[in-house]
């Protein structure tokens, strides 16, 4: 099924389990994920407050009702994946939402989450993506331990954790598709770099939780679960896992070698734009390199600069 609904493309990328594009900051940025089976529907990451009647639409034209709906799963608590989960749970009756045990707290009361998101991104970006952040009732959040198995309608999904990039991600992997659906712990792409299958991706690491240890662990315990395909939240699917795997480690050492050598954030900042162009093939465009990958590096440039602050 390929089909836009309310204005954002709706996607089969298996049977039974479809993306959606939230078009959050531009089209074929950032996806939440729609699993169907039996009569059941789980959704996997939230998007922004304005995704919700979206979703809702997308209920309905894989139809489906509200009721059908039994869980919401952030694959971590990032406002581009969970800031529409309270205004979501608001409308789904039967929904649990389920999530990392660190990510609990943010989701009951999102308070402190706002005044972090509102101190790295500033007052105005925030009220324009991210408000109104709703608070989830304790009793809908159901923690989700490492290696639990739940199971919506006939379809078994699997919980795996995956720090490195937020203490708080999991990931999830439908084992009827061999489909890992990855957050944020697999890289950022957007189309039109790199191949099908195998997509110029950056590894992105925020403040404050980047830990290079437990990013490359996660790397390793995704192509140990040897999926089809990984489906990250920004955007293309992989094929290629251990090839971009692989990859992303490498980007993530050099991005590591810059942090030690840059003299601030926005000299680190600079020398990663830098470093990474370097993995597309000659000729590639800068200006739109930039353009498309700009805040996702000057995202892991502060992340990484604070680690660095942290490690000293």
């Amino acid at each position: 099924m390929g089909a836009t609904v309310a204005g954002h493309a709706l996607e089969a990328i298996g049977p039974g389990l479809y993306r959606f594009d939230t078009g959050y900051l531009r089209a074929s940025h950032t996806a939440a994920y729609l699993l169907v089976d039996q009569g059941q529907i789980a959704i996997l990451d939230s998007g922004v407050p304005a995704n919700v009647p979206g979703l809702l639409d997308a209920v309905q034209a894989l139809d489906g009702s509200v009721d059908d709906v039994t869980y919401v799963i952030p694959t971590h608590v990032h406002l581009d994946h969970a800031g529409g989960a309270g205004a979501l749970m608001q409308a789904l009756p039967q929904a649990k939402l389920g999530v990392h045990p660190s990510g609990v707290d943010h989701m009951v009361e999102p308070s402190r989450l706002e005044v972090g998101v509102r101190a790295l991104y500033g007052d105005d970006f925030f009220d324009r993506q991210y408000a109104p952040v709703t608070a989830v009732a304790a009793d809908r959040v159901e923690p989700l331990d490492d290696g639990r198995v739940l199971q919506v309608g006939g379809r078994a999904l699997e919980v795996i954790y995956t720090p490195g990039h937020a203490w708080h991600q999991l990931g999830l992997l439908d084992r009827a598709t061999r489909t890992f659906i990855a957050g944020d712990a697999f890289g950022a792409g957007y189309p039109g770099f790199g191949e099908e299958g195998a997509p110029f991706v950056v590894p992105v690491v925020p403040p404050p939780q980047f830990k290079p240890e437990a990013y490359r662990e996660s790397l390793a315990r995704i192509v140990k679960c040897a999926p089809a395909q990984v489906a990250p939240a920004h955007f293309p699917l992989i094929t290629d896992v251990g090839g971009v795997a692989a990859t992303l480690e490498v980007m993530l050492d050099a991005g590591i070698e810059a942090t030690w050598a840059a003299d601030s954030v926005d000299d680190l900042e600079r020398r990663l734009q830098k470093v990474w162009f370097d993995w597309l093939p000659t000729g590639s465009d800068w200006s739109t390199y930039v353009k498309a990958y700009g805040k996702d590096i000057w995202l892991t440039a502060e992340g990484m600069w604070l680690w660095r602050e942290k490690q000293r």
